[in-house]
């Protein structure tokens, strides 16, 4: 079996664990804070806050959430990485706890998964330092709603410390 169907097998299998579960939340581990991981060249570094959601029994990494600061300085570039096996014509929808949702189509998919990318305005990135879940939603490849909740906890000082 080849890499990129191996890897849509488990995935499929992943949702399959997520949406037969007493809540889709309940199958995401315990995650701890926001942290900040950076990358350099030795002149300059790239850093990002990042959380990431893993499935509890196997293990298996479900969603991370990256966040770097962006040109305009009150926004930031957020890049969501989400595991295979999508509807990739559905776009993927992202709000803070209940408010506006905002809907980004996801624009690649490789061999270890499906990529959203796009700069989130001052108004997403407030409601994030202030809010308690950032709410991921989209659809398996049999059109089944899927929303992760990626907690908060911790947002602001990461991001902070990224924006300096």
């Amino acid at each position: 079996m080849n890499v990129s169907r191996r890897a849509a097998v488990v995935w499929t299998a992943v949702f399959a664990g997520l949406m037969t579960a007493p809540g889709i939340a309940a199958c995401a581990q315990d995650v701890a804070a926001w942290r900040v991981e950076c990358t350099g060249d030795g002149k300059t570094l790239d850093c990002r806050a990042v959380q990431q959601l893993f499935q509890r029994e196997s293990r298996q990494l479900v969603l991370t959430v990256q966040v770097r600061k962006a040109p305009d300085p009150k926004a930031a570039l957020m890049a969501v990485q989400l595991p295979l096996g999508l509807n990739l014509t559905e776009p993927v929808q992202i709000k803070v706890d209940n408010g506006p949702v905002e809907r980004h189509p996801i624009q690649t998919c490789t061999n270890i998964g499906c990529f959203v990318t796009m700069t989130a305005a001052e108004k997403l990135v407030t409601a994030m330092r202030s809010g308690g879940e950032l709410k991921i939603g989209f659809q398996d490849g049999n059109k089944k709603p899927i929303e992760l909740s990626v907690p908060l906890l911790g947002f602001g000082i990461a991001f902070d410390k990224v924006r300096t």
